[in-house]
């Protein structure tokens, strides 16, 4: 909602809800801090960059409970340092949240950099090619993750999978 405060626009589906105002506003504050817009609470959309935006978007959805959360090339529109600092924050809010987050990307590394499990589709009309579940150690440094042999290889087997398509 670009009329809205950033407090406002996290709130909102709270505020939907039925939830009082001071929950609202307590929850809102909890969810922006914790996507990193803290001291950006009164500000409007127009005053943030694409990537804070995204940030927004992802502290609504978290405020409302939701159990599933679709997450649909939400780092497209960012920079290569922003992208890799959203994907280790996503690292830290998928532990912390314990919720389900469904990814979708076009980027091999990132999927696997951020997933559990990873579901290849076809050409069109598109069918489930593959399920693939890298096996990351994930309780290390983000930094470290790419750097393991399992992650290389990973993202090598899910490129070999994916040139069939190529055509």
């Amino acid at each position: 909602m670009p009329w809205a405060t950033v407090m406002r626009n996290v709130a909102f589906g709270l505020e939907l809800k039925g939830v009082s105002l001071n929950e609202r506003e307590s929850v809102a504050e909890k969810y922006v801090a914790r996507v990193g817009l803290k001291g950006f609470e009164r500000k409007y959309p127009h005053e943030l960059s694409g990537g804070m935006r995204q940030r927004v978007g992802l502290a609504r959805a978290l405020a409302v409970n939701a159990k599933v959360l679709l997450l649909d090339e939400p780092f497209s529109a960012v920079d290569e340092q922003t992208r890799r600092k959203f994907q280790e924050d996503l690292l830290e809010l998928v532990a912390n949240e314990r919720r389900t987050f469904i990814f979708v990307t076009h980027s091999i590394e990132e999927a696997v950099y951020v997933s559990d499990r990873i579901v290849l589709l076809s050409k069109r009309p598109s069918r489930v090619s593959s399920i693939i579940e890298p096996r990351i150690i994930r309780d290390v440094e983000p930094e470290k993750i790419r750097r393991q042999p399992e992650y290389l290889d990973a993202v090598e087997n899910i490129w070999q999978s994916l040139k069939q398509y190529l055509d």
